[in-house]
């Protein structure tokens, strides 16, 4: 089963598992985004199906990373730090197969975990750079 939650139209966050999660909608699938050169797909729920926007992608900087956007929330941060590892489609995959693959899976969400615990850390770094 797959549930996703929804603020303003946006996925936020995706759950895989039995467990009816109050706050979420129960889909059927997830479909795959294209995958556009330069852009980021942004996966939003309407009229009962998931679509994707694209927008564009962070700039390289000279030493070749990415210039992180200025954190706007929890979800987009922690989506921005895994999506530096996993696009989209990888995470999917291995969401999709995590009962077949689960050293796979672990792995992932060990990242996963390690990066809503860095975007806590930004977002409490931003904010008192904010308040300052």
């Amino acid at each position: 089963m797959i549930q996703v939650k929804i603020y303003d139209e946006r996925v936020t966050n995706i759950y895989y598992g039995e467990t009816l999660i109050e706050g979420f909608i129960r889909i059927d699938s997830i479909p795959s985004p294209e995958e556009i050169p330069g852009k980021i797909p942004v996966m939003y729920y309407r009229n009962g199906a998931i679509v994707y926007e694209y927008e564009d992608a962070p700039e390289a900087t000279e030493d070749g990373t990415e210039t992180p956007p200025v954190p706007m929330d929890y979800g987009e941060m922690v989506n921005g730090l895994i999506r530096r590892k996993y696009t989209l489609s990888e995470e999917l995959a291995i969401l999709r197969q995590r009962d077949t693959k689960a050293e796979e899976f672990e792995a992932y969400n060990a990242y996963a975990e390690s990066c809503k615990e860095k975007a806590r850390e930004l977002e409490r770094v931003f904010n008192e750079q904010r308040t300052n």
